[in-house]
Order: C-alpha cells, then sequence, then structure tokens
C-alpha cells in the first residue's frame, strides 16, 4: 500500500512515531514532521513512541552534531565507532540532549519493550522481513492495538495491516548512524 501524506492523519487519530519523524523534525528538515509534533503537543493526535525509538532518536541526533560541529570529521564511515574511542567528544556535545528532552516533553506516549515486544517482533521479522528496530515498533503497535503508524521508512508498507504516514517535504537525508 502506498503511504498517505503526513499532514492527512486524522484529528484525534492514535499513530506510533518512528524516530525518523523526530530527527526530521528536529534538525528542521521537514515542517511537515514539525507540524505533526505540534498536532501532538496539542492533543490533536493521539501519538505514541516506544523507548527503543527515543534512544534511536537520542543516538542519531547526538551523531548529528558531532558532524554539525566538526567534532566528527566528515566522510567519517562508522561515526559510533569514531566517537567510542573519543569520549571528550561525547563530553562536548550538548545540543542533542536539549533536542531529545523536547521529545520527553511533547504530549505522547512512551510505551516500554520487553521480553513479550521482543519474542512477538520475532514472528514479525519472519513473516515480513523487518529488521529489529522496525520489528519492535510493529510489534509494540500491535500490542496496543495501533494500526497507524508516521514514517518515512517504506519498509513499514511490507505490513499490509498498517496505514503509513510519510513526510513529503524533506530536505535532507537523516544522519547516519
Amino acid at each position: 500500500m502506498a503511504a498517505a501524506p503526513l499532514p492527512s492523519v486524522p484529528t484525534r487519530s492514535d499513530i506510533l512515531l518512528d524516530a525518523n519523524i523526530f530527527i526530521y523534525a528536529l534538525l528542521e528538515q521537514s515542517g511537515q514532521c514539525r507540524e505533526l509534533l505540534t498536532r501532538c503537543a496539542r492533543e490533536e493526535i493521539f501519538a505514541v513512541t516506544t523507548f527503543d525509538a527515543v534512544i534511536e532518536a537520542t543516538h542519531r541526533l547526538m551523531v548529528a552534531e558531532g558532524f554539525g560541529r566538526g567534532l566528527i570529521p566528515k566522510g567519517t564511515r562508522n561515526p559510533a565507532k569514531w566517537l567510542k574511542k573519543r569520549p571528550g567528544a561525547v563530553q562536548e556535545m550538548s545540543t542533542y540532549w536539549a533536542q531529545v528532552q523536547s521529545i520527553l516533553d511533547l504530549n505522547i506516549l512512551l510505551l516500554r519493550t520487553g521480553e513479550d515486544s521482543v519474542r512477538r517482533a520475532q514472528e514479525v521479522r519472519s513473516a515480513y522481513g523487518l529488521l529489529t528496530r522496525d520489528s519492535l515498533l510493529v510489534a509494540a503497535m500491535r500490542e496496543y492495538g495501533l494500526t497507524s503508524i508516521a514514517s518515512n521508512d517504506s519498509d513499514f508498507d511490507r505490513v499490509h495491516e498498517l496505514t503509513r504516514y510519510q513526510p513529503a517535504d524533506l530536505v535532507a537525508p537523516a544522519p547516519s548512524m
């Protein structure tokens, strides 16, 4: 199924937010993603995400800050490995944390994933060929009866019972991990 445009998320609907929605909004790569988060904050939409998605967003925002501030050299193929060897660079960064705090301050329900979610995620991987993080999101969605997801990841289109809402106004790629 083709993705629906992000601005068409119906008012009063329930939706799970993928990490890339936070990334695009907070790095000012998508006005549609920023507007979706605003609608969530105003309680026009009931949004949920997982702590795993917030952790992924935290990592990607940290890497983006590292590149943006020149703490990670351009062209670094594995920024996480590079940062791991340079804890001082991590200690210098703080913008990413302010961005993460803004996620935590939104009116979004944060779902925990546990052993049951990990087991259900394997069923999702087997059925649809999704990778680990995506399969955990689908497992959480099923657990909480959600059928809508906001994401730029077309892999979710393989899960036919889901409706994916996608930003159409991206101005730059998401930072690599």
